[in-house]
């Protein structure tokens, strides 16, 4: 099964990163923007992964997480990786201090490299919105407008590892275990 590792967000997050995707989308001629049930803060895409597998991952994470403190990311803006005539992704920032989200995905990465999975060198912590999106301006013009649309401060209290299947054409997203982080 496709899986990966996450932070999710509450639903009252996932309203407000809708208003900034409308902005994002009444700016566009074109593009794919991601269903409010998926949107999520990656913190390592696994691929294709047997049950046994996501078991001893979970383990391991459970056991090394058991004094990780929950904390708060701040997003603010946007941005966006593949900036051509079709932006390959566009997303919301998370701005520094990074510090506990790059040791929560270090933690991560070290782990899921013990299974096989391939160790990244560079996180970029980030809110995926849409996908192969095509401006109607300029990604400056666009990206100096939505600033303001989204600022927010967002506790995160536990990490998800999550699966991903493509139902009658929708992508739907199903927790598979859950690791709560210290209050």
């Amino acid at each position: 099964m496709r899986t990966f590792i996450t932070l999710e967000f509450d639903k009252d997050t996932k309203d407000e990163i809708v208003k900034i995707q409308k902005f994002i989308k009444d700016n566009s001629f074109s593009g794919r923007f991601k269903y409010i049930d998926n949107f999520h803060l990656t913190l390592k895409f696994l691929g294709e992964t047997d049950l046994k597998t996501i078991e001893l991952i979970y383990e391991d994470l459970n056991k090394k997480l058991k004094d990780f403190k929950s904390f708060k990311l701040n997003f603010s803006g946007i941005g966006a990786f593949g900036i051509n005539k079709i932006i390959r992704t566009v997303f919301i920032k998370a701005k520094e201090p990074l510090e506990s989200i790059q040791n929560l995905y270090y933690i991560v990465d070290e782990i899921t490299s013990k299974y096989g999975f391939k160790s990244e060198n560079k996180y970029i912590p980030h809110v995926t919105i849409a996908q192969d999106v095509e401006l109607k301006v300029s990604f400056q013009n666009l990206c100096d407008k939505a600033i303001s649309l989204f600022n927010k401060e967002i506790l995160f209290d536990k990490i998800v590892i999550m699966k991903s299947e493509q139902i009658n054409g929708k992508r739907i997203y199903t927790p598979l275990k859950v690791i709560f982080l210290n209050k």
